[in-house]
């Protein structure tokens, strides 16, 4: 029990990390993360995502510099919260679920909703559209930092 009240608040989505990392990022995601920082992570699947989104380009400073950037900055900087078997156990619910209510989702967004979950994390992403079902279902709480006015739990 000890180790979830340790677990950080904030479950960053991929397009969230990667918003923080552009040349010229959303002010309101800034503004958002800088108030959270310490109570942020992301979780193994968006780690997948964004070395796969860096290993895809071609080869040059570009790759090399963002491969650095994720593996020394966002490493040293985030919790990498695992897929757990806890979570493997949502995540199959939650796939379960949905696809008896007629709405299948990506897997992705499924595992990264598990951990989330499992984890008693808010979900933070610019896609909300892509967890409403989820949301609907098992009362995941998904914030959207883009957004000017968002509630803080």
């Amino acid at each position: 029990m000890e180790e979830q009240e340790e677990a950080p608040h904030y479950l960053l989505d991929c397009n969230i990390v990667s918003e923080i990392i552009k040349p010229e990022p959303s002010f309101n995601v800034i503004t958002k993360f800088v108030e959270h920082t310490s109570d942020c992570a992301i979780c193994a699947p968006v780690w997948q995502e964004m070395l796969f989104g860096a290993y895809r380009m071609q080869d040059g400073m570009n790759k090399k510099y963002l491969l650095d950037f994720i593996k020394d900055d966002i490493r040293e900087n985030f919790k990498i919260i695992s897929y757990t078997q806890k979570s493997a156990e949502i995540h199959a619910q939650i796939r379960a679920m949905l696809e008896k209510s007629g709405n299948p989702i990506q897997s992705s967004d499924t595992e990264i909703s598990a951990i989330a979950l499992a984890n008693r994390m808010i979900l933070v992403t610019r896609n909300v559209r892509h967890f409403e079902a989820i949301q609907k279902l098992t009362g995941l709480q998904v914030e959207n930092w883009f957004e000017e006015s968002t509630k803080s739990a």
